[in-house]
């Protein structure tokens, strides 16, 4: 199928046309919120097809990935539907946007037919309404790299089109008028994060939320409930709990009639240590201690006393449970309720780990911010 060499990607008939080129195996050059890209289609053949076809015109090794490139936020959660907890909320306040992230392929849903050989896969939802039509034309994910000669920084007006003229790829965009921008920023977490370009805070670099799990005395609910929490999420993001801090995850636990110093009940030891859990070394806190040493994203207590209590703190607070279930206090029992408690914050601490894995607006979690 022949090409022209422009294409309008405000104009639906031409779109359609660009579409049915990429859906060929035909390469592009596209517009976006950065530098214009050189896209392939990543269909027949797979990804390593996808990415041939591009290095060859850019005489670059083709065992390279290219980043998938998405037409909104939406197609990215279908490609990862289910992420570490966290990490959705960190995508949603970034993308669109001028940032490339690489994640490890086994969190994301990647359909056979794109046989992707690489460890990791590189995501990019550009800032573009252009960029979008053509994607949505294109049908599905597309491969993308610069348009360059290997090695080289990108090319960009009267020698962007003349490089593109020469080897007869057709652009959805003027080339020699084609406003440029900055390369994107560019993060990986594998599972920890990684800045490889671009000026990124340490702030920037962390997904995860600063919490404070709250009941009465601090010595039997809530630090069994933070313990839980901290192991739930380490689990998830397949950490070490000693690596939670780096991925921004803070989990402490107070008390609002605590007497601080005090050590963990007896039986909440003993219900920690059959999930492998040490709590020999907790020493309760107040929550005036605990909201005068740091600032918390989310505070969370074991009943609606605990909320009313915080409350009186000026803290907006919620239930531990998502179901708005109170935990019962199981002080004073025998080890058989501290046991029931512990399987409750279990089953709590999992659901509140799913939420903040899924893609919606997460019960329990402030709005993200970039």
């Amino acid at each position: 199928m022949a090409a022209p060499l422009r294409f309008d990607p405000d104009r639906a008939e031409e779109c359609a046309r660009l579409g049915a080129w990429l859906a060929g195996g035909g390469v592009a050059a596209l517009p976006t919120d950065t530098v214009p890209g050189l896209a392939a289609l990543a269909g027949p053949g797979g990804a390593p097809v996808a990415v041939a076809r591009l290095a060859a015109l850019k005489a670059a090794p083709a065992d390279k990935p290219c980043a998938l490139h998405l037409a909104d936020l939406q197609a990215c959660a279908r490609l990862a539907p289910s992420l570490p907890p966290g990490l959705p909320r960190w995508l949603r306040a970034r993308l669109p946007g001028p940032w490339t992230v690489l994640l490890p392929a086994r969190w994301l849903a990647l359909a056979p037919a794109l046989d992707w050989h690489w460890p990791l896969v590189g995501l990019r939802v550009p800032h573009s309404a252009r960029f979008s039509a053509c994607a949505r034309a294109a049908g599905g994910p597309l491969l993308m790299t610069s348009i360059n000669r290997h090695g080289a920084a990108p090319l960009t007006h009267q020698a962007l089109a003349d490089w593109l003229a020469e080897r007869r790829v057709p652009a959805a965009f003027d080339p020699a008028r084609e406003e440029i921008g900055s390369a994107s920023r560019v993060v990986a977490f594998d599972p920890l994060p990684r800045a490889l370009r671009g000026e990124i805070g340490a702030a920037n670099l962390r997904p995860g939320m600063r919490v404070l799990v709250v009941c009465s005395g601090n010595i039997c609910r809530s630090p069994l409930a933070a313990a839980i929490l901290k192991q739930e999420i380490a689990a998830a993001w397949g950490v070490r709990e000693r690596d939670l801090p780096t991925l921004g995850w803070t989990v402490d636990s107070a008390g609002t009639f605590a007497m601080p110093g005090a050590e963990a009940s007896e039986h909440s030891v003993a219900a920690a240590r059959e999930i492998g859990l040490d709590l020999r070394g907790h020493r309760a806190r107040s929550v005036t201690q605990a909201l005068a040493g740091a600032r918390y994203d989310l505070v969370l207590g074991m009943g609606s006393n605990h909320l009313a209590a915080l409350a009186e703190h000026g803290v907006q607070a919620e239930l531990f449970d998502l179901a708005q279930r109170e935990v019962a206090d199981p002080f004073g029992s025998d080890l058989a309720a501290y046991l029931q408690t512990r399987e409750h914050l279990q089953r709590t601490a999992q659901a509140r780990v799913e939420a903040w894995s899924r893609w919606e607006a997460d019960a329990g979690q402030p709005a993200p911010h970039p």
